[in-house]
């Protein structure tokens, strides 16, 4: 069993997370964890690989150099856009996809394309605690790695840059010709020569009840791929955009990625917090796997961030919080009350604060269980 499975003595209850333990007077949580389990884990101050019990030789690997996973302090989005243009999809050979509202031929370049804005966006979240980035683009979604370098160079803020494929509507028409052995070794060896950090974000279509024969391949080829370097993969799931995107969605990727030898620990299953479970039903089963649960579209919408919040408050009660990521997806678009990559701290999280949840669970959410998501032992390709 690798080491960054963890026992059950790490995770905490909603009670736990919101401090209603019956705790006696100047006995923390900490202590309370050290008294039941023999030994504990300081949660509010939990800041080094060591503590986190990451396998030795881990780094996280940023577009600029690989780094330990205890140079990041702040919270990690570990689902954002930094650099890109879906108007590509469109193009000739391509899967025709609408472009977004207001995007037609002679519309203005998506915000992303502005390597200053984004640099500014980015210092932006860097001042509201956020000390890594995970971009969630490849090149048939726009991703440029040179606007990522810019960006990181600029903003003194870690960047996690990804590969892969998105959906198959978006597959460029040469990888129908490949088998996904041919995929899975490009992949491998495109995230050693480019620095990739992850694989994602790895998806399905929302107008299809299953992933299509393309996305199994795919998504075959890039569990094949993760075995070949150990980088870690989150997932696009359709919940909450298409008609027939069925419950169990997230449960099909997690088996397509497990079929190839993946071990849950390096999975995460991403928009769950678009699919509406209040009782957190399917995100439990999810995290009883060991897998980590996306919750990347936070901090946007008020009705929907109300569900999410009773969601993860579930999600807590089983248990689960040391297998929650939090993220926003956003591509730079920003408004007066709704900042692009701070959507989460200055948004959800207060959201969280004020059903009672933490400071200790929070960080450890946003810092320690995105640090171990994101850790891995390098492998060559």
């Amino acid at each position: 069993m690798s080491t960054e499975r963890h026992p059950r003595s790490l995770r905490f209850s909603r009670r736990e997370a919101i401090g209603l333990l019956g705790v006696s007077a100047g006995l923390g949580l900490a202590s309370a964890w050290k008294a039941e389990a023999g030994w504990f884990m300081d949660w509010q101050t939990a800041t080094s690989a060591k503590k986190l019990q990451l396998p030795r030789g881990a780094i996280i690997r940023t577009i600029l150099k690989d780094i330990s996973p205890d140079a990041i302090t702040g919270a990690t989005l570990f689902h954002e856009h930094l650099s890109i243009d879906m108007s590509i999809i469109t193009s000739p050979g391509r899967y025709a996809l609408p472009p977004p509202p207001g995007r037609g031929a002679a519309a203005a370049p998506p915000p992303s394309a502005n390597v200053d804005l984004m640099v500014d966006e980015v210092k932006a979240a860097a001042r509201d605690g956020v000390g890594c980035i995970v971009d969630g683009g490849h090149p048939d979604m726009g991703r440029k790695l040179e606007n990522l370098k810019q960006i990181a160079e600029r903003s003194g803020v870690y960047i996690v840059a990804s590969g892969g494929y998105y959906m198959d509507r978006s597959y460029p028409p040469e990888l129908a010709a490949k088998s996904e052995d041919q995929i899975a070794n490009e992949l491998a060896q495109e995230a050693t020569a480019q620095h990739l950090g992850a694989f994602g974000e790895i998806g399905a279509d929302p107008n299809e009840p299953e992933l299509t024969p393309a996305e199994r391949k795919v998504f075959r080829a890039v569990g094949k791929a993760h075995l070949r370097t150990n980088l870690p993969i989150f997932t696009h799931n359709a919940y909450g955009t298409g008609p027939n995107v069925p419950k169990e969605a997230g449960l099909r990727q997690l088996d397509m990625l497990e079929s190839v030898g993946v071990k849950p620990e390096h999975i995460a299953i991403g928009h769950c917090d678009s699919l509406v479970d209040p009782s957190a039903d399917l995100i439990k089963q999810v995290a009883k796997r060991g897998a980590w649960v996306g919750f990347d579209r936070t901090g946007g919408q008020p009705a929907a961030d109300e569900v999410r919040v009773r969601t993860l408050l579930a999600f807590f009660d089983a248990g689960y919080a040391d297998r929650l990521l939090l993220s926003s997806d956003n591509t730079g678009a920003r408004t007066i009350d709704l900042p692009s990559y701070r959507r989460v701290t200055s948004v959800f999280v207060p959201q969280l604060r004020q059903a009672g949840v933490k400071d200790e669970v929070l960080h450890a959410i946003l810092v320690d269980n995105s640090r171990r998501f994101l850790s891995f032992v390098p492998k060559s390709a």
